[in-house]
């Protein structure tokens, strides 16, 4: 059984979304019935985000850092 974290199932679904709203949809949804560190701050800045790219950038970001997968610890 392999367990995947919510942030990394969000971020897959993130990539796949076809429009800006859908993207921030999707994270919204997901982020807003979890436990996930720092979840309204999240959201709070989904929302102020307008292209796509920009909410895909956010969510790499966002495994890096909640992940441990960045370089600055």
């Amino acid at each position: 059984m392999k367990i995947t974290s919510t942030l990394a199932s969000i971020a897959s679904m993130v990539w796949q979304a076809q429009t800006a709203d859908e993207a921030r949809t999707t994270l919204v949804e997901h982020l807003a019935g979890t436990n996930v560190k720092d979840r309204d701050k999240m959201i709070e800045d989904v929302m102020g985000l307008r292209t796509l790219e920009a909410i895909q950038r956010y969510t790499a970001n966002a495994l890096l850092k909640y992940e441990g997968l960045g370089t600055g610890k």
